[in-house]
């Protein structure tokens, strides 16, 4: 990957979001990983002081994780703002039934939508977005909850991509070293619930994208079966809800 001509490229793409859309700025959540470490790096880049972070905890939340986001938002001199969401978290689990630790990371997600876009208002700002290509194509996200976003710096780029691009722009060893996870209970493990690394993820991904049978054939029958079953399950997930067309009804 050209990472300089990626980052120039993804800059200019921040710039214009804000400015056709008549926004003062960016907010994002921060979650201490690489791939939101690497959205607030591009978009403190591309728009310098108009970035605006919020960190949301759980009770299931790392330490480490908060330690690092702190950490970046003082490196880059972001402006931010810590909200546990703990409470909020606990009067969603108190109204459901049977509830489990999926379900749980999925209200944490939605509930941390939705400040986002509360604080959005308050700052007359964008949502960014924060998910890599990999998670998209396998739906490995909370729909309504962190794959809400008003735009999206890093969509086309593949989890090995954002790490690419994370070590070209320096960011610290902490975001690099650590095992991707999305922090939504303790010790979850993006690796360890897919069943692979990203390393092997991708190049399935890429070999499905491009239909390089040459290369599937290479790789393991589990990995390509679990990658396609995410995909076509998850599908719904990449678009807008569908509206009935109603037009040969309406016609006077």
């Amino acid at each position: 990957m050209q990472c300089e001509l990626v980052f120039k490229d993804l800059c200019i793409f921040i710039k214009e979001q804000i400015q056709k859309n008549k926004k003062n700025g960016v907010i994002l959540g921060l979650s201490g990983g690489v791939d939101s470490a690497l959205v607030a790096t591009l978009c403190k880049k591309a728009l310098d002081k108009d970035v605006f972070a919020l960190l949301m905890p759980t009770q299931y939340s790392s330490k480490e994780h908060l330690s690092d986001a702190l950490m970046l938002c003082n490196d880059l001199k972001i402006e931010y703002k810590i909200i546990s969401i703990q409470e909020i978290l606990d009067a969603f689990i108190k109204q459901s039934q049977n509830i489990d630790k999926i379900r749980i990371g999925n209200f944490a997600a939605r509930i941390r939508m939705s400040l986002l876009y509360d604080y959005s208002v308050l700052k007359n700002s964008l949502v960014v977005g924060t998910s890599n290509k990999s998670e998209l194509l396998l739906g490995y996200g909370t729909i309504y909850g962190d794959l809400a976003c008003a735009f999206n710096p890093i969509g086309d780029l593949y989890k090995t991509q954002v790490y690419e691009l994370a070590k070209f722009l320096n960011l610290h060893e902490n975001f690099i070293k650590k095992s991707p996870s999305a922090d939504l209970w303790e010790n979850q493990s993006d690796e360890k619930e897919l069943g692979f690394i990203y390393e092997q993820i991708d190049l399935g991904l890429k070999a499905i994208e491009n239909d390089d049978k040459q290369t599937m054939d290479k790789l393991d029958e589990n990995l390509l079966k679990m990658l396609k079953t995410r995909i076509n399950n998850n599908a719904f997930k990449r678009s807008m809800p569908k509206i009935a067309n109603l037009m040969e009804f309406k016609s006077e």
